[in-house]
């Protein structure tokens, strides 16, 4: 008989266990606890401002800070294929040569808008000028930018459906062309929708020279003044909800503008109204994020059990979290069981991309119109020598089947193509698909 050979005690799997358990906590803990002392740091410790003339040795040591911040910092250099060695070396004679002040932060705003990341951008810098946008809004539509919505004020003047031609007597594609390398974004659908709210900007109180052409091929130009910037938003008395909801062929229909403010409660108030409705229209177009626990919270009165939604880790250099879960736990004293139609386009971004590719992705609804913008961020602000401020993504967020949120985001089940047609005749036709669905019609 071959006699049996003990390990030793601290060579038994239990035994390596209990001692690998405790030394992972601590070391998910400590990176962590850093990173949130980190960030305590770089807020609390505000760069002194460098009043202009920059000297050549202060632009070199913004430069070099920035480069070095995101190169430290940004979460999505490797996923990308980003080689941010040969951007300092693209960038740098660019910037060193810059005419002024203005032009230097210029170039660094297309440094950054070059890792093409809506979420990661130069938000402020010594110097920088205010813009605001006469009381309209632009869209994307066919290859074309388009009057989606017009302010009151404009109503008489402007109306929807009609293409921009030219600003200020230039053709709208030389302008589009010039705004193009400041705006980075990981889908062109979601550049171009920047790009069009960004055409008619400029200083506040200024005008600008509108041409428009409308459908039946009738042109005009118009001159549009900028406002000037608004007031701070109050952080005390009534805000603006950001939920409205109304009832659409016997079907419940809610939109969520942003994640925000009173969004899960009233949600919540909206929901009660259509809880014996046979069926659920949830509008998030435009959505572009904001607290991805309101959104968890509003998922939650779709689900009975809990649901895996997304994991994601942290970029701590020079070192990663370990991959974590993101849960949404059922919520509230009962559950929406009926049949959900989740509307969304290009304007879904950040928190709401979780939220949209949470719920599709589990088969809990049914989606409709277009692509999603396709951003994650759990962004970080980093201030410069200075006094510049740059914000850049932190995270990589994960989709449960893995694929990454940013740069994929959510493709709708039923894809609607929306026209210049449908704009200028006031036509909805993701609602028109979703009742279609509901009806049992598609």
């Amino acid at each position: 008989m071959v006699p049996t050979v003990r390990k030793p005690w601290y060579r038994r799997r239990w035994v390596l266990v209990l001692l690998a358990v405790p030394v992972v906590f601590l070391v998910v803990l400590g990176v962590l606890g850093f990173s949130l002392y980190r960030v305590a740091v770089n807020s609390a410790q505000p760069q002194p401002v460098w009043e202009g003339p920059l000297t050549p040795e202060q632009r070199r040591e913004i430069f070099d800070a920035l480069w070095t911040t995101v190169q430290r910092n940004y979460s999505y250099l490797e996923l990308k294929g980003i080689d941010w060695r040969a951007r300092r070396a693209t960038y740098w004679p660019e910037a060193k040569a810059a005419p002024d002040d203005a032009a230097f932060y210029r170039v660094l705003e297309r440094m950054v808008a070059s890792l093409d990341d809506g979420h990661s951008r130069l938000v402020s810098y010594p110097g920088q000028q205010p813009v605001t946008t006469p009381p309209l809004t632009l869209g994307w539509v066919e290859e074309q930018y388009v009057v989606l919505e017009v302010g009151e004020a404009l109503a008489d003047r402007v109306t929807p459906g009609d293409r921009l031609t030219a600003i200020d007597g230039r053709p709208v594609a030389e302008v589009a062309a010039e705004l193009r390398p400041y705006i980075g974004e990981a889908t062109e659908a979601r550049r171009q929708r920047r790009i069009a709210r960004s055409l008619l900007t400029g200083p506040p109180g200024s005008a600008v020279a509108a041409t428009f052409l409308r459908p039946d091929g009738g042109e005009y130009t118009v001159v549009l003044e900028r406002p000037e910037p608004e007031p701070d938003s109050p952080t005390v008395g009534p805000q603006p909800t950001q939920v409205t909801a109304r009832e659409i062929e016997g079907f419940g229909y809610i939109r969520i503008h942003m994640w925000t403010g009173d969004a899960a409660y009233a949600f919540d108030a909206a929901l009660e109204r259509f809880r014996g409705a046979p069926g659920l229209i949830l509008d998030v177009r435009g959505n572009g994020g904001g607290d991805d626990r309101l959104a968890s919270q509003v998922a939650g009165r779709l689900f009975a059990e809990r649901q895996l939604f997304s994991r994601f880790r942290f970029r701590m250099y020079p070192f990663w979290t370990p991959l974590m879960p993101h849960y949404v736990e059922p919520r509230g004293p009962w559950t929406y069981t009926g049949p959900v139609v989740l509307l969304i386009d290009e304007g879904v971004y950040s928190s709401n991309d979780f939220f949209v590719g949470g719920l599709a992705r589990t088969g809990r609804v049914t989606t409709v119109g277009r692509p999603t913008g396709a951003g994650s961020a759990n962004p970080e602000i980093f201030t410069l020598p200075g006094g510049a401020r740059v914000r850049l993504s932190r995270w990589i967020e994960y989709f449960p089947d893995g694929t990454p949120v940013e740069g994929n985001g959510t493709r709708p089940d039923i894809e609607v193509q929306l026209t210049i047609a449908d704009i200028a005749a006031g036509r909805d036709p993701d609602v028109e698909a979703a009742l279609a669905i509901l009806r049992g019609q598609r």
